[in-house]
């Protein structure tokens, strides 16, 4: 089997970066349902990669800058330096050490990958914070948007995500969630902790979520009693009511 090397060094920089980047990025929000196409998924993941190079070259370029003007103040020193270094002839020579330096710096581009990905996450959970940002300042613009009938931004997220998913408070604090639940075919009344929640499509029925310290009563006119259990899945499928309640802890 013919490798082609070219093809490897892209997956390595480009496509696995960024694959580092678009897993922790779905830890904190999640991706989007509608269908994608390989030249999308693929584009996607280069453009993470090469964001995260851009990013290590730019933390790279402010370092040698603020050690030029600490040690020799001349902020343009390492520069000047790295563009009289003959990098072809040192590599040649020095085969090992150019492995290694490479080695290093792809693990090092996985582990910055993996915390960009941290920080796109968020920043997509932001709902376009540039746009949104530019729409409420700019109020001529946001005028001329409403005279034509667009009222705001369309968002991706699921709606069953947007009201389970817990608020968080300026210093980080995540809300406990708390639910109510009225069972079809007057099977009874749940009620209890929020602990997890499937994230399907809107158009999905089932969507499971599971419930800790829960409670359960046949009729609202009895008191709730406790399920002996150490939590219970229902299937929203199942449920006429859903009553949320977001606490502080």
């Amino acid at each position: 089997m013919k490798i082609d090397i070219s093809t490897v060094l892209l997956v390595i920089l480009c496509i696995i970066p960024g694959l580092f980047a678009q897993r922790s990025r779905n830890l904190l929000c999640p991706r989007s349902f509608d269908p994608q196409g390989a030249s999308a998924e693929l584009g996607e993941l280069v453009a993470l990669g090469i964001s995260t190079h851009g990013v290590l070259i730019c933390l790279g370029s402010l370092a040698l800058f603020l050690l030029g003007i600490c040690l020799h103040f001349e902020p343009c020193y390492f520069f000047h330096r790295l563009d009289s270094w003959q990098v072809s002839q040192w590599s040649a020579s020095r085969s090992t050490e150019t492995i290694l330096l490479a080695t290093i710096y792809v693990f090092t581009s996985f582990a910055a990958s993996h915390a960009l990905g941290l920080v796109y996450g968020y920043w997509r959970r932001q709902r376009s914070p540039i746009t949104t940002a530019l729409l409420r300042r700019s109020t001529w613009l946001n005028r001329w948007l409403k005279r034509r009938g667009i009222a705001g931004l369309l968002g991706e997220q699921p709606i069953i995500y947007e009201v389970l998913n817990p608020k968080t408070d300026a210093d980080g604090t995540s809300y406990l969630v708390f639910v109510e639940l009225e069972m079809k075919d007057s099977a009874g009344f749940y009620s209890g902790q929020l602990s997890q929640f499937a994230i399907v499509k809107d158009e999905e029925p089932h969507k499971p979520i599971y419930l800790i310290n829960a409670l359960f009563t046949k009729n609202l006119s009895d008191a709730y009693q406790e399920v002996a259990a150490d939590g219970v899945v229902l299937d929203l499928a199942d449920v006429v009511q859903l009553q949320v309640k977001q606490v502080a802890p």
